[in-house]
């Protein structure tokens, strides 16, 4: 082999060489864009995981939820509804009591449907109600019948004045009427 043979042999394996390296270069990066991948899928599937568990503790929860018996369900209803005072959304309905509660509405149909006083959710929201809308009517002589069936949650005053004449026998105006007697009379000694 010539000198010059040599030296075109090096310059073909130093090409060769440095496509190599290039390769290999190629690789390792490759190898780390895959070792990312590897990474974010295994980071996506412990997040599934843990979702999992979520979902299976609060299906656990639920369960647990529907065992409680009806006097202590009732109870924990009456009390979220007074503290937060939801049942003056005039939207508020069994899904939300359910939610609110933290248990299915399945549950809460089956609550009222055994109850003897209140049949449905919405006979016992109308229920609260009223019973505020007659306190607004006592402590808030200066707002009308509509704005106190209004504020206590009911959003038509035909529905409000219905079911407050068949609930306490007469109608709200008429109600005002005989509070604001008895304080007269109260006032007079009476």
């Amino acid at each position: 082999m010539t000198k010059q043979e040599y030296e075109e042999r090096i310059a073909q394996l130093e090409d060769q060489v440095e496509e190599l390296r290039l390769t290999h270069l190629d690789l390792v990066n490759r190898n780390m864009q895959l070792a990312q991948q590897v990474d974010a899928y295994y980071d996506v599937r412990r997040r599934i995981q843990m979702l999992k568990e979520l979902v299976i503790r609060h299906k656990e929860l639920l369960r647990h939820a529907d065992l409680r018996d009806d006097d202590e369900l009732m109870a924990i209803i009456e009390t979220k509804l007074e503290e937060s005072l939801a049942y003056q959304n005039p939207e508020l309905g069994l899904k939300e009591v359910a939610e609110l509660v933290g248990t299915t509405q399945t549950r809460i149909v089956e609550l009222f449907r055994r109850s003897p006083v209140h049949k449905t959710v919405d006979d016992y929201l109308d229920y609260l109600r009223l019973l505020r809308s007659m306190y607004y009517l006592q402590e808030k002589p200066m707002w009308g019948v509509a704005a106190c069936a209004q504020e206590a949650g009911f959003s038509v005053i035909r529905t409000f004045n219905r079911k407050f004449q068949d609930a306490i026998g007469m109608t709200p105006h008429e109600f005002r009427m005989l509070l604001a007697d008895g304080r007269n009379n109260m006032e007079r000694g009476v």
